[in-house]
């Protein structure tokens, strides 16, 4: 890839990440506010004797603890944000080749030299790959902020909590394990993303019920021709978190190299050249 189309394709995924910025930016600073919102008021509920309590217990527990061994426990906290970055995701890809054949603005980037499969690639790097970095941080934030607050309640109930650093570390360690796992999670998830683009190439009008529709279709005649129910068994092993919640980054690679994802990543690759080629018909 040379410098010029590079540069094509950085412009690309700007527009991307300025069209889709309430999804991907907003929705995740968002629920940040909420959480620490829930946070203050469930501490303000809490009796002081409790509160002191449980820091001596925290300070008891974090005292030579590595933070490594701890940032797992933060893991936890990224439930919420992945799950509001796939259903963002999903709303994004429903719409994101729909809508530019809907407005017609496919032929002005038709008309520019910029392929359709940059497009789509663009579309598929910023769901998978840039928007996690949006969800990490956000999360990472929260996290943080939560890390600040025990060592002042600590300071403020004269609490010595000697793991404090150990704590901030396995804080900071766990952005990354949050940004793996919404890797990850995307990459294992790569049929439903080239699924939902190619009938959002596809459709003329209401692309998510197409696509739900074409699978719910293709369930029914599996088992009406076949008697087996494979494909709605083999979704249903991918959509679990346990398939892509990262503990650690050889966890991460592990799972990475794995014939399942694989598989995963070579149908989803069939689904995308599908969407490239049928976003080359326009209404």
């Amino acid at each position: 890839m040379n410098d010029a189309t590079l540069g094509r394709f950085l412009i690309l995924l700007r527009r991307e990440m300025w069209e889709s910025n309430r999804l991907f930016v907003a929705s995740p600073a968002v629920l940040t506010g909420l959480l620490l919102v829930a946070m203050l008021w469930t501490l303000l509920q809490v009796p002081t004797e409790m509160k002191a309590e449980a820091l001596q217990q925290a300070g008891a527990y974090l005292d030579g603890v590595s933070p490594i061994d701890l940032s797992p426990a933060f893991m936890v906290a990224a439930i919420p944000f992945v799950a509001v970055l796939y259903i963002c995701s999903v709303i994004y890809l429903v719409n994101a080749l729909y809508h530019d054949r809907k407005d017609s603005s496919v032929l002005f980037w038709q008309s520019m030299p910029v392929s359709n499969l940059a497009t789509v690639l663009a579309k598929v790097v910023t769901v998978c790959v840039v928007a996690p970095l949006f969800t990490a941080l956000a999360s990472g934030i929260l996290i943080l902020i939560a890390v600040i607050a025990v060592s002042i309640l600590g300071a403020g109930y004269e609490v010595e909590i000697s793991g404090v650093w150990p704590l901030l570390g396995a804080g900071i360690y766990s952005i990354v394990l949050i940004y793996l796992t919404a890797l990850l999670g995307s990459l294992w998830l790569l049929p439903m993303v080239g699924w939902i683009l190619l009938f959002s190439a596809y459709a003329r009008s209401l692309p998510f019920l197409w696509a739900l529709g074409a699978f719910i279709l293709l369930v029914l005649l599996e088992d009406f021709v076949f008697g087996t129910q494979f494909l709605g068994n083999w979704v249903e092993s991918r959509t679990g978190f346990y398939n892509y919640l990262v503990f650690s980054i050889g966890d991460f690679f592990q799972r990475l190299f794995s014939y399942d994802m694989l598989i995963g990543i070579v149908l989803g690759a069939v689904l995308l050249a599908g969407a490239v080629n049928m976003r080359r018909f326009t209404d």
